[in-house]
């Protein structure tokens, strides 16, 4: 029953929801009207049975024989009391009966009226005969003297004629209020979803190749307005994602290709010219040299896949920065060298951070590689780790040619270059290394920052936050 019902289309479940609804409050208002009007004409009754208790007991008399008599007359000779106001009884308090005054002959009559079972005041509904029901007012009174029960009656036909008409229109009516509030429902859910299905009939049209379409949004300030707002962001960031991979996809391909290239061309050569002993050991160190820079681009590859798979937290542990920092410039030490550079060390010896040691020291390597690729000889490449209020700072600075402050945010992307023919000259890395160390440091719940321009060298800082540790102790350099 509830797969069945959940198949049904929204359109119609709204509709079948108003209909119920409609006919609830209509139960709910019917029943209150039924008993308004059921209370309002049942305490009229009760109020003439009041007023025709107040005229009959002053017409009453006793007669010389004992006998109660009503002394009322009307212009023909009979009571002049309507059919309906003039029906009374009269009881000793013994329960005989004194008098009836009825508008029909006795002997016509097939239920009597029990005699009265208590003096007091009271009220009831009886049922004379068959669809003839009777209000009756008991209530004692005195006749010269004499203690009675007084017992008056009206008949409830109209008004029970008034609710039973009440009954019946509301039953003639209710169905069709109910059919109405359903075709209205349909209606309105028809026209308040059409902004739905035209955003479905738009997504359909929306694949890998048309990302750049967005849904309708007619008015983005309601319940659907903010929906398809939320959609178009999405593929908004789908389509930015969908070009960072086609152009992840071409630049992986650009640069897997250079050193396939190169490969071939040398074997080429050498296979033509290669009578040579020294020109072939030239060749292969050639051929050496490119398969270790594919290599690198693999390795560096399958680290940026695996940082983009791993949904895993970084694994925190406690690391001396200027320990790491020092062990950073030992390995590139001899590089270093080679061109004139220094490198240099400033931190305080117990500056302890929490954090994940492997990703750190991924970041850095990579930063502190980048730094003597693009420093000129014999120039300072500065390391140091640096307390903050809410963290630590670890800062990487060179003396190179600077990057202009359009390029501080791409720098980071896969592949880019800002000079991408010196870059891909020999040593000029894969364009990776700074996207692998802004992952890393986002890893570990930092961020990477450079300052730098034209000429003036750059620096790149990694900002941790602040559940780093440290302690006290003499800076060094």
């Amino acid at each position: 029953m509830k797969g069945s019902w959940l198949r049904r289309s929204v359109r119609f479940r709204l509709a079948l929801w108003y209909a119920a609804a409609t006919a609830l409050v209509l139960c709910a208002f019917a029943w209150f009207v039924y008993e308004v009007i059921e209370h309002r004409l049942a305490a009229e009754i009760d109020r003439q049975l009041r007023i025709d208790f107040d005229l009959v007991e002053p017409q009453l008399n006793v007669d010389t024989q004992g006998r109660v008599n009503w002394r009322v007359r009307g212009s023909h000779g009979d009571e002049g009391f309507s059919r309906l106001s003039a029906w009374f009884e009269v009881w000793s308090e013994n329960k005989e009966l004194l008098l009836r005054h009825w508008p029909v002959p006795e002997p016509n009559i097939k239920d009597v009226v029990p005699p009265p079972q208590k003096s007091t005041l009271s009220f009831a509904t009886v049922e004379l005969e068959r669809g003839l029901f009777l209000r009756v007012m008991e209530r004692p009174g005195r006749v010269q003297g004499r203690s009675v029960i007084i017992r008056v009656f009206r008949d409830e036909t109209e008004m029970r004629r008034t609710l039973r008409e009440i009954v019946e229109v509301s039953l003639l009516g209710f169905p069709l209020a109910g059919a109405l509030a359903a075709v209205g429902g349909y209606l309105i859910a028809t026209r308040s979803l059409a902004p739905l299905d035209a955003m479905a009939r738009q997504a359909r049209r929306i694949t890998s190749e048309s990302l750049s379409k967005r849904l309708p949004n007619l008015n983005p300030h309601d319940e659907l307005g903010r929906l398809a707002t939320v959609f178009n962001e999405t593929l908004t960031r789908l389509e930015a994602s969908f070009a960072e991979l086609q152009r992840f996809t071409a630049d992986a391909s650009h640069e897997l290709r250079s050193p396939l290239t190169a490969l071939r061309a040398v074997g080429e050569v050498a296979l033509r010219d290669g009578h040579d002993p020294t020109m072939l050991r030239e060749t292969i160190g050639s051929m050496l040299e490119e398969a270790q820079r594919l290599t690198d681009l693999v390795d560096a590859l399958l680290t940026l896949a695996r940082m983009d798979v791993t949904k895993a937290g970084a694994m925190r542990e406690e690391v001396n920065l200027a320990a790491l920092l020092e062990e950073i410039r030992d390995q590139f030490e001899v590089l270093a060298a080679e061109k004139g550079q220094t490198l240099a060390v400033t931190s305080d010896h117990n500056v302890v951070v929490k954090t994940d040691r492997t990703l750190l020291r991924l970041a850095l390597v990579n930063l502190v590689h980048n730094a003597i690729q693009h420093s000129p000889s014999n120039s300072k490449i500065s390391l140091a780790a640096l307390r903050r209020a809410s963290g630590v700072d670890i800062s990487v600075s060179d003396s190179g040619h600077g990057i202009a402050p359009e390029y501080h945010e791409k720098i980071f992307e896969p592949f880019f270059r800002v000079d991408k023919a010196r870059s891909r000259s020999r040593g000029g890395g894969v364009g990776l290394g700074l996207a692998i160390a802004k992952r890393s440091i986002e890893r570990n719940g930092g961020r990477i920052i450079i300052e730098s321009d034209l000429d003036r060298g750059s620096v790149f800082r990694i900002e941790l936050p602040s559940s780093s540790q440290f302690a006290s102790s003499p800076a060094t350099t």
